[in-house]
């Protein structure tokens, strides 16, 4: 009876080595014990030190080795981010495979089990040490990558710190799952293969995901160690991300220490059971775990280290949400989708936090219903009928397959009569600015009113008679429309004067009467906004009718039909008025361009940005301008202040100085459908001077010496912002913006929309549009790439003026015999006419050919020059990418280094010294 009672305890209770604590926390001096020794044994061993500089200079290539690294042109680690799950696959269990098979190898597993600690404390130990080992390493790494970064441009220190944070915690999840490899192996081979193995589970269980149905692959795909990585890297610390990567290690660390402890109990009687009941309680504390996780997921604690708190809600929104008046409280219905794919989770969880944020401020003046919609449920059709929000239809890719699925997510706001409807919130809409915009506009009390001048631009849409369909209305329009009474306005009768704004698309295509009552209200001094572009690329009318040289089109299209269209009026009084002069023959022209990736751009489209050079490139005491990143022109034109005006002339973007103007005749060529832009045939002159796109004008308006006598004739105030390009405002921008492209973040609807604010008198959400992720370019490569660039266009012209040189010595050489044959009084007029006619012939034809060999030779020395100007940014390319997995890689290599010396002496002290030689 005393046998089978012993026995039983053996089975049921393990025992507890002489001297071991019964207290219930692990001793922190036994910890440091075995972690002091782990972390001996590998610092001290040169074979560490060439696993730490492996994983640097591998991470390093990663990060800059790529082509996009150069081509996106952005002081971030995006592409490291992407592959640093797959790059902690190799070295996690590199470190992890001695951590117990190395112990098993030498014989010493059972000297440190037999020590008084207990299996928790060991266990802590050498996990200690393993994440010791993997924090020096991506220490030696963050420090020379962030050297690198701050070298070639301004990164965001923020967002690398929660990025070198993420792969803190991913790693140190991974090494938990490494270790129970190691403890299922004597053989560290074996060891390390079980350990990728393992680790490879959470790392690519995206793939899993796209094994399963849609709705458990989202689950999935959201429980791998990507995606829970994927916000880091942005610069945001998601609570659920940190909770996920400690969870797993923490419950990795309970298998390790079960696994461990089965030495207790595994051989006897009722070892099949307890391996069960084991198995179980490993299982309930990984399903605990993640369910802690998915919870703090739906509380939605993200603190924000980025440089421009853009997922924090700002000072601006905060003062306008109060500022709401308590008796017009308003009602926010938010519809989504419960799962959403991946490209949209961030936008739905941006979403949700910030409505929860607005609603907590603004107590009961904001009452908020989050209503998770089923496609096909009774919510989603209340949401279509009542408000027009509708399940859009977005592209889903995953490991295994691409698609598309529907979802919600749209937000109607209600106060009183005022409603606004936001139908779908897309990826880089920017959501606290839409939101803050919504509620102040229908908790005001009245809409200021905007108008669009009826011209030939239809902003509002029109009929286009030649494909005999309606065109909708801009864009720019319907955003307007979300914060204002937008009217459109007839040129033909006078304009109204209780107008806030007027609008005024491409005022070169009016009569000569609209002209005259849009010159009367200018005069006014009715707020007016004017788009003059002298080559209008999104005319949706392939005649490209709307340029200001071209006559108007034929009524009925191409076919004709009805009378000759009233001609286009003349714009002089307007200019007159404003005080300013627009040359309509030239286009603005630049060879700056901070998107490598786009290098075929034609040098008509005009990036606008403080990184050009230009330090005015948005006018900084301007609020209209001041704070903006970067802006886009194609096929603009300037406008320049008269010196007679009396109006203030405020530049608002300009250029820098590297570029110049092409006239208007040399980028378009006719075609059947009227005139194509072709602009590999302009003919550009360099003026190596900046130039204003945009400015605002402001004053009495009228020049010295005009008027008619009438001394009691009032005059009104200009209130002006021109815009020397109509596209600026083109649909693409919109699409561009909605789409959320991180390289591809232009300004322009901020800087509409910012004129139109301070025309109407209203500068609430001026600086709230402003607050975007700062485009934070490669600056070294940039100015690189402009001294290259100005050397390229001074060959390119040196090349230019020897042909024409050339050429002109040709035709001199021509007309010298010529002139000798026509000079000879020896000759009757016969005979010089039959001469003549023989040298013309012969001439031309040397000189068609000089001038072919000329221009071949004109062009073989331009194409050398972009030739040349390539391989320069190569070499230096291919020297930013040495340096990059070098540089991170030499404090390791070099403490290296010194511990193989101090270890190489300390072996050979006292040796014989006839032996070493």
């Amino acid at each position: 009876m005393t046998t089978i009672q012993n026995e039983s305890n053996r089975t049921t209770a393990p025992e507890r080595p002489a001297g071991a604590s019964a207290q219930p926390f692990p001793r922190p001096f036994v910890v440091w014990a075995v972690c002091r020794r782990d972390l001996a044994r590998y610092f001290t061993n040169v074979a560490g030190y060439v696993f730490i500089v492996l994983f640097i200079v591998t991470s390093s290539v990663a990060a800059f080795w790529p082509d996009a690294f150069f081509a996106n042109n952005l002081a971030t680690l995006g592409q490291l981010n992407e592959l640093m799950p797959y790059l902690l696959l190799l070295f996690i269990p590199a470190i992890t495979m001695s951590v117990w098979a190395d112990e098993r190898r030498q014989g010493t597993e059972e000297l440190l089990l037999t020590l008084p600690a207990r299996d928790l404390e060991v266990v802590l130990g050498k996990y200690l040490a393993a994440l010791g080992i993997y924090t020096a390493a991506l220490g030696f790494l963050a420090f020379g990558l962030t050297v690198v970064l701050a070298w070639l441009g301004r990164p965001d220190l923020g967002v690398l710190l929660a990025t070198f944070l993420g792969y803190w915690l991913m790693g140190g999840m991974l090494l938990a799952v490494g270790m129970v490899a190691s403890l299922l192996s004597g053989n560290v081979t074996v060891a390390f293969i079980l350990g990728a193995l393992f680790c490879a589970v959470p790392v690519f269980a995206d793939l899993l995901g796209g094994l399963s149905g849609a709705g458990a692959a989202r689950v999935i795909e959201s429980a791998s160690a990507p995606s829970q990585f994927r916000e880091f890297g942005r610069g945001v610390v998601p609570f659920s991300g940190v909770l996920y990567f400690v969870g797993l290690a923490a419950a990795m660390l309970y298998v390790n220490v079960a696994l461990v402890g089965r030495r207790h109990w595994a051989g006897g009687e009722r070892s099949a059971g307890l391996w069960g009941h084991a198995l179980v309680r490993i299982v309930s504390v990984v399903v605990v775990v993640l369910s802690l996780q998915t919870l703090v997921a739906r509380a939605g604690w993200r603190p924000d280290l980025t440089a421009e708190r853009l997922n924090t809600l700002s000072s601006e929104s905060r003062r306008l949400i109060k500022e709401i008046p308590s008796d017009r409280p308003v009602f926010i219905e938010a519809f989504f989708s419960p799962e959403v794919p991946r490209d949209y989770v961030e936008a739905k969880q941006n979403l949700i936090g910030l409505l929860k944020e607005f609603a907590a401020i603004g107590g009961s003046k904001i009452q908020l219903n989050l209503i998770e919609t089923d496609r096909y449920g009774e919510e989603a059709r209340r949401a279509e009928q009542q408000y027009g929000i509708i399940p859009r239809s977005v592209i889903t890719i995953s490991a295994a397959r691409q698609g598309f699925d529907e979802i919600l997510m749209g937000v109607a706001f209600t106060s009183g009569p005022e409603q606004v409807v936001i139908p779908f919130f897309d990826r880089g809409l920017p959501v606290e600015y839409e939101l803050t915009r919504s509620i102040r506009t229908v908790a005001g009390a009245d809409r200021k009113k905007v108008g669009i001048l009826d011209t030939d631009a239809g902003l509002l849409g029109s009929f286009d008679f030649r494909s005999m369909a309606s065109n909708r209305e801009w864009q720019v329009v319907t955003e307007l429309r979300k914060q204002y009474e937008v009217t459109s306005v007839p040129a033909d009768a006078p304009i109204p004067s209780d107008l806030d704004a007027l609008l005024v698309p491409q005022p070169s295509s009016l009569t000569e009467p609209q002209v005259a009552n849009l010159v009367s209200y200018v005069e006014s001094g009715g707020p007016t906004l004017l788009f003059m572009d002298p080559l209008p690329q999104f005319d949706r009318s392939p005649q490209k009718s709307l340029a200001p040289t071209q006559p108007k089109e034929q009524p009925g299209g191409m076919f004709g039909g009805g009378p000759p269209p009233e001609p286009k009026g003349d714009l002089t009084p307007l200019l007159e008025r404003l005080g300013i002069d627009w040359p309509q023959t030239e286009i603005v022209w630049n060879p700056y361009n901070p998107h490598p990736r786009f290098t075929e751009l034609p040098l008509d489209y005009v990036f606008i940005t403080p990184s050009s050079g230009a330090a005015d490139a948005f006018n900084p005491n301007e609020p209209i301008a001041s704070g903006l990143q970067e802006l886009i022109v194609l096929f603009g034109g300037y406008v320049l202040p008269r010196s007679s005006a009396e109006t203030d002339f405020t530049p608002l973007l300009r250029t820098n100085d590297e570029g110049g103007i092409a006239p208007f005749d040399s980028l378009v060529s006719p075609s059947f459908f009227g005139m194509g832009i072709d602009p590999d045939r302009a003919t550009r002159l360099a003026t190596n001077r900046a130039y204003t796109l945009a400015a605002r004008l402001e004053g009495k308006g009228r020049s010295e010496g005009e008027g008619d006598g009438d001394d009691n004739e009032p005059e009104g105030g200009i209130n002006a912002i021109v815009v020397m390009d109509l596209d600026l405002i083109s649909d693409a921008f919109f699409q561009l913006r909605q789409a959320g492209s991180e390289d591809l973040e232009f300004d322009n609807v901020a800087f509409v929309l910012n004129c139109v604010d301070t025309l109407v008198g209203d500068d609430s959400f001026i600086d709230l549009r402003k607050q975007r992720r700062r485009h934070r370019t490669l600056t070294r490569l940039e100015a690189a790439d402009r001294a290259f660039e100005a050397d390229r266009l001074a060959q390119e012209r040196e090349a230019e003026d020897e042909a024409d040189d050339q050429l002109e010595a040709a035709r001199a050489r021509m007309n010298e015999k010529i002139d000798a044959i026509d000079a000879n009084t020896e000759l009757d007029d016969r005979t010089k006419q039959v001469m003549l006619a023989q040298v013309r012939e012969v001439e031309q034809r040397r000189l068609n050919v000089a001038e072919a060999n000329i221009e071949d030779a004109k062009l073989r020395k331009i194409e050398d020059s972009i030739a040349a100007k390539e391989q320069q940014l190569r070499a230096i390319q291919g020297q930013v990418r040495m340096a990059a997995a070098i540089v991170p890689a030499l404090p390791a290599l070099a403490l290296g280094i010194a511990v193989a010396i101090i270890r190489s002496r300390r072996e050979n002290r006292g040796a014989n010294p006839n032996r070493l030689a």
